[in-house]
């Protein structure tokens, strides 16, 4: 089994720093989330399983592809690296940013529900369900033509 060159080792060390970035930004994401839905223990449990569990997969997936499933043990020490990196630098921004966007979202949501209970309620007013229960009987009759070919 041949070894890495020193050149191999550096970029799989940048490779490891940048998905401990990834690993900080899929935490933030899952943080903003929690926060915006002010999650109870059971949201939250859920929330971190699934953390876990996409971290343990790009994990495996890291040693299996970039590692050639050799153990790198500055590899790990390059994802925490990446994430320290992360929460200390950018951390705060991306959270202020996602915050902003789901709170964007929830009011744009809120907007279209109120604008379909309008819209449901002059739908009541002008009457378009009544009309259409009066066209509905007039279609049920059934019709000569049908009569003759032994049709209801």
């Amino acid at each position: 089994m041949m070894g890495f060159t020193n050149a191999e080792q550096l970029r799989l060390l940048l490779q490891s720093v940048l998905l401990g970035v990834g690993v900080g930004l899929l935490y933030d994401a899952l943080r903003a989330l929690r926060r915006h839905f002010a999650c109870g223990r059971a949201a939250t449990a859920v929330y971190d399983a699934v953390f876990w569990l996409v971290v343990a997969a790009a994990l495996f997936e890291f040693g299996i592809v970039f590692a050639i499933g050799q153990n790198r043990f500055f590899a790990l020490a390059g994802v925490a690296g990446g994430m320290v990196m992360y929460f200390m630098l950018l951390s705060d921004a991306v959270l202020a940013v996602l915050g902003g966007a789901l709170g964007a979202a929830a009011r744009i949501w809120g907007a279209g529900a109120r604008a379909v209970r309008w819209g449901c309620g002059a739908v009541g007013r002008i009457g378009i369900p009544e009309k259409f229960r009066s066209f509905e009987k007039k279609i049920r009759k059934s019709s000569s033509l049908f009569r003759r070919k032994g049709i209801k």
